[in-house]
């Protein structure tokens, strides 16, 4: 679809307008919308994301630091301070830079730095029938012997094998 002002740049923006119950759009090229004073409210987002960072977690995380001898990404030359103002990471080398702070950030948002949940498809067992009610078994076994961290672990290759025993073949369909 082109720009319906200059016709002649594709249009990548539709604006929408209610209007006593009518609804007025106009699909426009980036440049038209720009002529016209239509701003992108998703470019402020990553000044929105580090000021959230630096609300939830600056004081506790950065009492006693002095942004001035930040340590900086040996790839990027990024600091933490410019992460809390720009809410992004410039290259993948901050990850293992700036680890501790993330650890503490992630460990205050989720409460723990280590995933809990599904296994990926790759480390899934397929287990047959036998071994399946083998591991039942000892599922019970571990739960009378209060062996919680073991039972977690049975029930979620259980549940997994189950899920996998139980999978009908995809045929493209939405339901």
């Amino acid at each position: 679809m082109l720009c319906q002002l200059c016709k002649q740049n594709p249009a990548t923006i539709k604006i929408s307008h209610v209007i006593h119950n009518k609804t007025i759009e106009v699909s426009l090229c980036k440049d038209c919308a720009e002529e016209k004073g239509v701003e992108n409210p998703l470019v402020a987002l990553p000044q929105i994301f580090g000021n959230f960072i630096a609300e939830l977690f600056g004081k506790e995380l950065f009492a006693g630091k002095n942004t001035t001898d930040d340590k900086g990404c040996g790839g990027c030359g990024l600091t933490w301070g410019d992460f809390q103002e720009k809410g992004l990471f410039g290259c993948d080398n901050c990850y293992q830079t700036f680890q501790s702070e993330l650890d503490l950030i992630i460990k205050k948002i989720h409460g723990s730095t280590k995933h809990i949940g599904n296994r990926p498809k790759s480390l899934r067992r397929k287990l047959d029938k036998e071994e399946l009610k083998r591991m039942q078994i000892e599922l019970k076994e571990a739960i009378l012997n209060e062996n919680f961290e073991l039972a977690a672990e049975l029930r979620d290759v259980i549940r997994d094998a189950q899920r996998e025993c139980n999978k009908i073949e995809d045929d493209q369909i939405l339901r």
